[in-house]
């Protein structure tokens, strides 16, 4: 039976840590694999990169994990990011900051509530920091969730110029 079908199975949002970057990596490698995205075991290399990402941007990314307790312990099932970005402030205009949401990635045997209660430490987090927004760009299947936690439409979808800088 897995936890989504364990009714009040407890789980626990708590906001990671340095060491907890293997157990976000995992986490998004399930998701992306249990989305068929990839094939399981594909691109070996990408907990490496996960590692490198997260020791250079944790200082201005705030990432949670979702745990539900099982009876070896407790197992991180979902996790959400946020990356904080400050506004250059203009004659007139203080700088403000803001949160950028991403990553909300909650497994196929997370207990239902789970994408809910990592989005409302975000926006607990947000008001506590005086973020004056949190803005994303949920994929279609998401927009529901978030329009019924508060978002609203911002216009039309954001425009990217790729530079062909990196590797993509």
């Amino acid at each position: 039976m897995s936890a989504a079908e364990v009714p009040d199975t407890e789980v626990r949002v708590r906001r990671a840590g340095t060491t907890d970057g293997d157990a976000v990596a995992a986490l998004r490698r399930a998701w992306v694999e249990q989305r068929g995205r990839i094939a399981p075991g594909a691109d070996p290399g990408f907990e490496h990169g996960f590692a490198t990402w997260w020791r250079a941007e944790l200082s201005h990314h705030v990432v949670w994990v979702a745990e539900a307790r099982h009876t070896a312990g407790w197992e991180a099932v979902g996790s959400l990011d946020v990356a904080e970005v400050a506004a250059m402030p203009a004659p007139g205009r203080a700088g403000e900051r803001w949160g950028y949401v991403g990553s909300l990635v909650a497994l196929g045997a997370a207990p239902r509530g789970v994408p809910r209660k990592l989005l409302g430490a975000a926006v607990s987090h947000a008001r506590e920091r005086g973020l004056v927004r949190l803005v994303l760009r949920p994929s279609a299947s998401g927009a529901a969730f978030y329009r019924a936690a508060g978002f609203s439409p911002a216009g039309d979808e954001m425009m990217v110029l790729t530079t062909g800088g990196g590797a993509g």
